[in-house]
């Protein structure tokens, strides 16, 4: 657990300006979120095809009983 208060840790520079630091801690946020978005993918999405035909994309596109558009009476 210390290794990652060394890695987080605030440094005081003299002339005040915090940007380094700033950049350097959002970084390495995005880093761990895009690593564990990725995760998240390939655990769950990768992989998982679904197959579509083109009679059953016709049945529900063009089924007027299906149709959410007509108005109402």
């Amino acid at each position: 657990m210390p290794k990652l208060q060394v890695l987080f840790r605030r440094r005081k520079k003299p002339d005040g300006s915090g940007n380094a630091d700033l950049a350097r801690d959002l970084s390495i946020a995005l880093c761990i979120k895009f690593c564990l978005l990725g995760i998240l993918w390939w655990a769950f999405f990768a992989g998982k095809k679904v197959p579509v035909d083109a009679g059953s994309v016709e049945r529900v596109l063009l089924n007027p009983s299906m149709n959410r558009l007509q108005e109402k009476p």
